[in-house]
């Protein structure tokens, strides 16, 4: 019975380290926020394919990034990612936003 508890808790240890565990990226430092607005201007006109990563909110606790080209928002003041594949599309807001990269 004891041997089953220890497999049983390294398979769970294993799948919470694998699988919920989303940091599988550098955390960069918060980039300060003229740098940020310059960095989304230039993306949005260029239409470059980016990286943003976001800071923990109400909805996430932990640092996330999502990739994309971005526009902006006709009806309010957020930032439209749509990703590479055009499966999925975040609606960010700019005080969101730590760290912006161009994807090579």
């Amino acid at each position: 019975m004891e041997k089953f508890a220890v497999e049983k808790n390294q398979i769970l240890h294993y799948f919470k380290e694998t699988y919920l565990n989303r940091s599988h990226f550098a955390v960069h430092k918060q980039m300060p926020a003229l740098q940020l607005r310059h960095f989304i201007k230039q993306a949005v006109r260029k239409q470059k394919l980016i990286t943003i990563q976001l800071n923990p909110s109400a909805h996430d606790s932990s640092i996330s990034e999502c990739t994309g080209t971005a526009s902006f928002s006709p009806y309010s003041s957020q930032i439209i990612l749509n990703s590479h594949n055009s499966n999925t599309v975040h609606l960010i807001n700019s005080d969101q936003i730590r760290h912006i990269r161009l994807v090579k």
